[in-house]
């Protein structure tokens, strides 16, 4: 019964976090319903996390009681919820997005290509596909690389496949605004800073992979990587339809990225089912049940918000600033040291929704002299290696169920020395275009 009640709010929440944003929010007493409805959904919710993200919500409440001295009034804590009311329409709206996306010929193609890959070529197909698709679908990606793997595959072989889906989507966080990474990054330095940060975010994805596929493709050739992208092909027009819809509403309308998602997936997803209506039944069953299954991803999630909100409004940074050497950090510091940072967090089992909050607090704005684009790609680029490399973290999770490997044969091997090396590369990285040019 509760369960079901639960359902219902999220998708009450849902449906007001998406007329929020397609009225621009001037309706603010939407807003305030959606938040009074999504916060009913998080209480009700909290008797049922697991063990991980009751360890995580506890750390954010504790951050939240040291720096945030005085109680905050109603219109700062109303102003929050109407902020975080936005990721009771991201979640819900991507969850959607990969019930379609699963359904599409197209998907099937790109997945029977993949299956029929030669050995040589598997890994860099994977990865590539990986990151093609995790840019749109994210974690669903997993599910999709793991069914075209063939059910007799030995232990190395599922191994390696599941490293380079690990490497594929994780590192498309760099760049894609579909990431709840990219909300947070923008939350903090703003929606120029953050479309900004995509092209950066390319870059630094652009280099990681041609650096990592010749390191685990041995006898890697030019052939093998055009047969890797033919892959592709079937599906490469929709993900460029989805990309540039969403880019296109939020410059045209003056969006967020995250109000874009939100705007923009549900009515290419009606169009789809509108084409494809037999699969209606198959996209809202699998939507629900993905609904159920994500409320310690909400919770989390919004904790970290609010709390993130809350420091930047009511004067809390200047307590961090307090305990440091400078209330300026240099430029490059900030730059390296974040994606490090999370990246480390990550591995001993700090989630890097905490470490990015913490951070971001601190070096944007006038916390540090990095620009702001630079300093929102660092922190996608900690967000990438971080979940790429941790036993903690959803993609890891959800690999070792579908891979049928062990967590930690996934994050504490190749792919944790991939992930350092590409925080503290994509940070120095970061560190010199910023000395250069800002």
């Amino acid at each position: 019964m509760l369960r079901s009640i639960r359902f219902w709010l999220l998708l009450a929440a849902w449906i007001c976090a998406f007329v929020q944003v397609v009225t621009f929010a001037r309706v603010e007493a939407i807003g305030n319903i959606g938040f009074a409805i999504f916060a009913l959904y998080l209480l009700l919710t909290l008797p049922f996390l697991r063990r991980d993200s009751i360890l995580i919500v506890g750390f954010i409440v504790m951050l939240g009681l040291f720096f945030i001295r005085a109680v905050p009034d109603m219109e700062t804590i109303m102003g929050a919820g109407r902020f975080v009311l936005i990721f009771a329409g991201l979640v819900p709206t991507m969850a959607l997005v990969k019930s379609t996306a699963l359904t599409m010929p197209s998907v099937r193609l790109s997945q029977n290509a993949l299956a029929n890959l030669p050995p040589e070529a598997s890994s860099a197909g994977l990865q590539l596909a990986g990151h093609a698709f995790g840019g749109v679908i994210n974690t669903g990606t997993f599910a999709m690389l793991s069914a075209a793997l063939p059910q007799d595959s030995s232990f190395e072989r599922r191994k390696l496949a599941a490293m380079a889906a690990l490497r594929g989507m994780n590192g498309s966080a760099m760049w894609s605004p579909f990431f709840v990474a990219f909300a947070i990054g923008q939350s903090f330095n703003g929606a120029g800073a953050a479309w900004s940060a995509i092209g950066y975010g390319i870059l630094v994805a652009l280099l990681f992979t041609a650096i990592s596929l010749p390191v685990f493709t041995p006898g890697l050739t030019l052939s093998i990587v055009k047969t890797s992208l033919n892959c592709l092909r079937p599906v490469m027009f929709r993900l460029l339809v989805v990309l540039f819809s969403v880019l296109g509403v939020a410059l045209a309308f003056g969006l967020t990225a995250l109000s874009a998602v939100v705007a923009t997936m549900p009515v290419l997803v009606l169009i789809q089912i509108i084409r494809r209506s037999q699969f209606t039944g198959t996209i809202l069953s699998d939507t629900r049940q993905s609904m159920r299954s994500m409320a310690d991803d909400l919770v989390v999630i919004s904790a970290a918000m609010i709390l993130g909100w809350l420091v930047t409004r009511t004067g809390a940074i200047s307590i961090i600033l307090e305990f440091l050497p400078a209330e300026t950090f240099p430029g490059w510091f900030a730059l390296i040291s974040t994606p490090v940072v999370m990246m480390l967090g990550s591995v001993v089992g700090i989630h890097p929704v905490i470490t990015a909050t913490v951070l971001l607090s601190l070096f944007s704005g006038s916390g540090s002299s990095s620009n702001p684009s630079l300093l929102m790609s660092s922190h996608l680029i900690g967000w990438a290696a971080g979940t790429m490399s941790s036993i903690a973290s959803l993609s890891v999770i959800t690999c070792t169920t579908l891979y049928r490997v062990p967590g930690r044969d996934l994050a504490l091997g190749v792919n944790m020395v991939t992930a350092l090396l590409l925080a503290l590369g994509g940070g120095s990285l970061l560190a010199v275009i910023n000395a250069a040019f800002y």
